[in-house]
């Protein structure tokens, strides 16, 4: 049976940190995991550069803060053993960024993330909603989109980007600023949760109901 829109709201989503846009010549240093059902459940898989899994121990005790039911925080190379049991992913322009850059850094994942039912929302829902005509924002950077269709994003974090984050891990990378660590954990978390956030604002526009109509 073919799935709809909003049966995408059950999946795992996905968004990964990196150091730059090319996997060859960037790190791979987050990926992060988010499904919301019962429970908001969220998973990072970090680059274990001076042992960041153990300094961010203290996330997983503190997620109920955060706004989640549990945050785990795993090594980067496990990510490795669990996306087999991955099905139903959800991305934002996963297709073009975060699935090859995985694929490029752990290449034994190739045949795996084939086989998983993805929906990437930029290709397959924001787009076709420009060019229908519903989505009237100057581009569909995803940051631009959560602020056009007012979804909230943390305060400590909300006026971040992709390249704050480059910075963030260059500060534990060179400096073994555990607070940065901690902030970019944060900025990660916010960019998967968001996500799924976006994901139902943009069917509401699909269902052609006024944005304040609804929120």
């Amino acid at each position: 049976m073919a799935l709809e829109l909003r049966d995408y709201l059950d999946a795992v989503f996905l968004d990964i940190e990196t150091t730059g846009i090319q996997p060859a010549c960037s790190e791979l240093t987050l990926i992060t995991l988010y499904q919301e059902g019962e429970e908001k459940r969220a998973r990072l898989y970090v680059n274990d550069l001076h042992d960041a899994v153990q300094t961010l121990q203290a996330i997983e005790a503190q997620a109920q803060e955060y706004g989640y039911d549990s945050i785990t925080v795993c090594p980067l190379q496990q990510f490795a053993e669990h996306a087999p049991f991955l099905s139903l992913v959800a991305t934002y322009n996963g297709s073009q960024f975060d699935i090859p850059f995985i694929v490029h850094h752990l290449p034994q994942l190739r045949t795996v993330v084939r086989a998983w039912q993805h929906l990437d929302i930029y290709t397959q829902v924001a787009i076709p909603l420009r060019d229908m005509g519903r989505l009237r924002t100057p581009n569909l950077k995803l940051k631009t989109l959560l602020t056009h269709l007012r979804v909230p994003r943390h305060p400590s974090i909300a006026n971040m980007h992709g390249r704050d984050a480059v910075y963030l891990w260059n500060q534990w990378k060179y400096l073994y600023d555990s607070q940065a660590l901690a902030t970019l954990v944060l900025y990660a978390l916010e960019d998967v949760r968001c996500t799924r956030l976006l994901l139902q604002r943009l069917i509401d526009v699909r269902r052609g109901v006024p944005p304040d109509d609804l929120w």
